[in-house]
C-alpha cells in the first residue's frame, strides 16, 4: 500500500480552471465534437421525448415566468403521468435563464398518445403527438424556449467533460493519453449525448457527482485545505439542490474527508484543519441542502416531498430488517436493464438498441477491466490504488440508493441515467485497461476506442431515432397498385382506405406475428386524434388478436393529416387465444374517436358510396394452435364414413333431432365431416329431404362448415354444419 507521502504527490494543487493541460488541442476537438453530436441530437429528439421532458420544461419555465420557485407540494403538468414540482431546483434555475428570451405563456400544451404508455412498439414509440411542421425551425414561444433549454444541457455536459478528463489525469497521471480517450468515450457515448441534448436535471447530477469525485481525489492527493474542503462541501451541497439521490454522497463525503486526515496525519496541524473543514463542508450542506428541506418542510410537511413511499420503506427496513423482504432476485435483471440504459436507451426508455450494441459495450468494458486490474498491480499504479477504494465507494454509493429504490418498488428497472455518474470512471477502466493489454498497438486501439461510440452514436441517429419518429413516407398514386387487395372505403369525410393485405395470407398459429399493411388517402384533417383499430376476429367476433393506435405508428395523427396525402404503413398483431381452433379469420379496421370512456365509429362506405356499417373487412385466414396435429397419417387405416366427397371430405355423421316433426317446420340437420385436404372454394353443403318416391319436399344449400371455408382445410380437421 502507498504510503500517505506517496499519495500527496503531483499532480500540483493549481485550481481545475488554471491548470495547464496537455493535449489541449486533441481535448478541443473532443468537446468540439461533443458539442455538435449533442446538438444534433437536440435537434432530432422531438419535443417531449425523453423522460418526464415536459414535466421538467414547466418547472424551468414557471421559474422564468414567476421569477419564483413552484410549490413543492403542488403539480405543475397534468398531462402525464409524473411531475417535477417536488425537485430541488438548481437545475431548473440554470435552465430558465435562456427562457426569459422566450413567451413560455402562449398556451402551448403537448397532446399525449395514450396508445405508446406502454412501450410496444406496434403502438408507436411517441409519447406526445407531433405536427411536425409547427415543431421545424423557425421556433417560437414553448418551442423557442425548450431548445434554448436543451442547449443549458449540452453547455453543463460539455463542463463535464472537461471535469472528468482532469478527474481521469489523476487516476492514470503517466498517461495523458488515457485521459483523453477516456473524456472521448464519454463525450460519443450515445446515452450521454442523449441525456446532455434534452431537458433534465440529471445531466447536471451527473456533472456535479463528477466534480465531487474529482474533489474526493484532490483531498486524499494534499489533505484536508480550507479551499478543498469548502469546495466539497459546496459541491456536495449543490448535488443536494439538484436531486434527492445525492443523499448518497452525504455518508461518502464525511468517508472521504476522514479518510485524507488519516493519510496525511503526519503532517504539521492536520487535526486542527480536519475539524475545521468539517466545519466548513458541514456548514455548507447544512446551509444550503438545510435552507431546501426547510422549505419543504414549511410548504408541504415533509421534508422530502418527493417519493415518500421509499422515503418510508427506507426507515421501516432501517428500523425493522424490512430490507430482508425485499426481492433480491430482481437484482441480475436490474442491473442487466441498468447496463443497457447505461450505454444506448432514448425516448422515454422505450427506444433501445439492437442487443448486438450491448454485447460490444459489455466486451469492451470487460477487457478494459481486466487490463485495469493488470496495471493496478504495477508499480506505474502505485499512487492510484488508494484512490480505488473511494472510487469504489463512490460507485457503490451511486449505485446502491437508486437500486434500492427500484426494490423497494418491486420493479427491476434500474436506470442507467441514475447511474450515469459513474460513467467517468467506467470510461477511464475501459481507457487504461486497454492501454495496459494493447502495448505496442495502443495508438490503433485508442483511435478505434473513439470511433466505435462516436460512429454508434451517429449511427443510432440515422437508424434508429430517426426512423422512429418519422411520419410515413408520402406515396404518389402510381406507386399504390401493388401493395395489396383494393378496398376503396371510406371513413367517414375523413380517409379512404385504398387498399390492403395481410401477411401471411392463409395461416397464422397462435403465439406468432401477422402482418397488415394499410393503404391510406387522407380526405381531411381532424380536430381530435381518431384511433386506428385493428382486429383479428373469428367468428362470433372472437378476438384473436388486436391493437390499438394512432395511425402512422403515432406519427401521423388525424389532427396532422393533408389532405390529399397517401401513405402506406404495416402493423403486426400477435395472434392470440380467443376460442376454440381450428377457425376461420379476418382482418377488421375501425376509426373512432375516444372521448373518455365514450368511442364515436366513423361511418364506413363501400366504393359506390353505400353505408357498410363502421368496420371494413379483409383477409380470409386459417387461425389454428401449435399444438393441433392431423388425426390421421398416411400410414394411418383410413376412417370409416357415411360418404367420401371426392378426395377432400369425408361424411362422418348426419343426424336429424329425435323429436316428432309437424308439417310447416323447420328441421335441422347437424352434419359433421373430416377433411381429407383444401377443397375448391366454391363447394356447397346442399341438403335435400325426398319422399318415398325421391320427389323433392324441402331443401337447404350453404356453407358446409361453420368453422372453415373449403380452402383453408387441412387433413384431419373435424368440422361440422347445421343446415334446415
Amino acid at each position: 500500500m502507498a504510503t500517505p507521502a506517496s499519495i500527496s504527490q503531483p499532480p500540483p494543487t493549481e485550481p481545475l480552471a488554471t491548470k495547464p493541460l496537455p493535449n489541449r488541442r486533441w481535448l478541443g476537438l473532443i468537446l468540439l465534437g461533443h458539442v455538435l453530436l449533442a446538438v444534433f441530437y437536440s435537434l432530432i429528439i422531438p419535443p417531449w421525448e425523453a423522460h418526464d421532458e415536459w414535466a421538467h420544461f414547466r418547472y424551468a419555465a414557471y421559474v422564468a415566468e414567476n421569477l419564483a420557485l413552484p410549490d413543492p407540494g403542488q403539480r405543475l403538468t397534468t398531462e402525464f403521468q409524473f411531475d417535477e414540482a417536488s425537485q430541488p431546483p438548481l437545475y431548473y434555475i440554470l435552465a430558465a435563464v435562456p427562457m426569459f428570451a422566450a413567451d413560455t405563456n402562449d398556451g402551448y400544451r403537448p397532446v399525449v398518445n395514450r396508445y405508446a404508455i406502454g412501450g410496444e412498439r406496434q403502438k408507436g414509440v411517441n409519447l406526445a403527438l407531433h405536427d411536425f411542421a409547427a415543431e421545424a425551425w423557425p421556433w417560437s414561444g414553448t418551442l423557442l424556449a425548450l431548445h434554448l433549454g436543451r442547449w443549458i444541457s449540452v453547455l453543463i455536459s460539455t463542463f463535464g467533460l472537461y471535469v472528468t478528463y482532469a478527474l481521469v489525469r489523476l487516476l492514470s497521471p503517466r498517461a495523458p493519453s488515457v485521459a483523453l480517450i477516456a473524456t472521448g468515450i464519454q463525450a460519443f457515448a450515445p446515452q450521454y449525448v442523449f441525456i446532455s441534448s434534452v431537458i433534465t436535471n440529471d445531466i447536471l447530477l451527473i456533472v456535479l457527482e463528477t466534480v465531487f469525485i474529482y474533489l474526493a481525489l484532490r483531498l486524499l492527493i494534499v489533505g484536508p485545505t480550507l479551499r478543498l474542503t469548502a469546495l466539497f462541501g459546496l459541491v456536495t451541497a449543490l448535488a443536494l439542490l439538484t436531486k434527492y439521490l445525492a443523499l448518497a454522497l452525504l455518508p461518502l463525503a464525511g468517508i472521504v474527508l476522514a479518510y485524507s486526515a488519516w493519510l496525511h496525519r503526519k503532517q504539521p496541524g492536520v487535526k486542527r484543519r480536519f475539524a475545521f473543514s468539517l466545519l466548513v463542508m458541514i456548514g455548507f450542506v447544512l446551509v444550503i441542502g438545510g435552507a431546501l428541506l426547510l422549505r419543504n418542510l414549511q410548504l408541504t410537511g415533509a421534508l422530502i416531498p418527493r417519493d415518500p413511499v421509499s422515503q418510508a420503506a427506507i426507515l421501516a427496513g432501517l428500523s425493522k430488517d424490512g430490507f430482508l423482504t425485499l426481492d433480491w432476485r430482481a437484482v441480475p435483471q436490474a442491473f442487466r436493464y441498468g447496463f443497457e440504459t447505461y450505454w444506448a436507451s432514448f425516448g422515454w426508455g422505450n427506444v433501445g438498441a439492437p442487443d448486438w450494441v450491448y454485447g460490444v459495450w459489455l466486451a469492451v468494458f470487460l477487457g478494459g477491466l481486466v487490463g485495469l486490474v493488470l496495471w493496478l498491480r504495477s508499480d506505474a499504479a502505485r499512487q492510484s490504488r488508494q484512490m480505488v477504494v473511494v472510487v469504489l465507494l463512490f460507485v457503490v454509493a451511486v449505485v446502491s440508493l437508486p437500486l434500492l429504490r427500484e426494490l423497494l418498488h418491486d420493479s427491476s428497472f434500474l436506470r442507467g441515467r441514475y447511474i450515469l455518474s459513474t460513467l467517468p470512471l467506467a470510461a477511464w477502466v475501459i481507457a487504461q485497461g486497454w492501454e495496459q493489454i494493447s502495448g505496442r498497438a495502443w495508438p490503433w486501439v485508442r483511435g478505434a476506442l473513439l470511433i466505435w461510440p462516436a460512429g454508434l452514436t451517429i449511427f443510432l441517429a440515422i437508424f434508429l431515432i430517426l426512423p422512429a419518429y418519422a411520419p410515413p413516407t408520402s406515396l404518389t398514386a402510381d406507386a399504390v397498385e401493388a401493395l395489396g387487395e383494393p378496398i376503396h372505403a371510406n371513413f367517414g369525410h375523413i380517409a379512404e382506405l385504398i387498399s390492403a393485405r395481410v401477411q401471411p395470407d392463409d395461416e397464422v398459429i397462435i403465439g406468432e406475428g401477422i402482418a397488415v399493411t394499410l393503404t391510406w388517402r387522407v380526405l381531411a384533417r381532424t380536430a381530435e386524434p381518431y384511433t386506428l383499430a385493428i382486429h383479428l376476429v373469428a367468428a362470433g367476433n372472437q378476438s384473436f388478436g388486436s391493437i390499438n393506435t394512432y395511425p402512422g405508428h403515432g406519427n401521423a395523427a388525424t389532427t396532422v393529416w393533408r389532405p390529399g396525402t397517401i401513405f402506406s404503413e404495416t402493423y403486426t398483431l400477435r395472434v392470440e387465444q380467443g376460442g376454440a381452433t381450428p377457425t376461420h379469420g379476418e382482418i377488421t379496421v375501425n376509426l373512432f374517436n375516444k372521448t373518455d370512456d365514450v368511442s364515436i365509429y366513423l361511418p364506413v362506405y363501400n366504393a359506390q358510396g353505400n353505408a357498410i356499417g363502421d368496420t371494413v373487412r379483409f383477409g380470409s385466414l386459417r387461425i389454428d394452435s401449435p399444438e393441433n396435429e392431423p388425426i390421421s397419417s398416411p400410414a394411418s387405416p383410413p376412417e370409416p364414413g357415411l360418404a367420401r366427397f371426392d378426395d377432400f371430405l369425408l361424411l362422418t355423421d348426419a343426424r336429424l333431432p329425435d323429436y316428432e316433426q309437424q308439417p310447416g317446420w323447420s328441421v335441422p340437420v347437424q352434419v359433421r365431416w373430416r377433411a381429407l385436404q383444401a377443397a375448391p372454394n366454391d363447394v356447397t353443403l346442399s341438403v335435400q329431404l325426398l319422399d318415398e318416391g325421391g320427389n323433392w319436399l324441402a331443401g337447404s344449400d350453404g356453407a358446409p362448415s361453420f368453422e372453415l371455408p373449403p380452402q383453408h382445410w387441412r387433413e384431419g380437421d373435424r368440422l361440422h354444419a347445421i343446415r334446415w
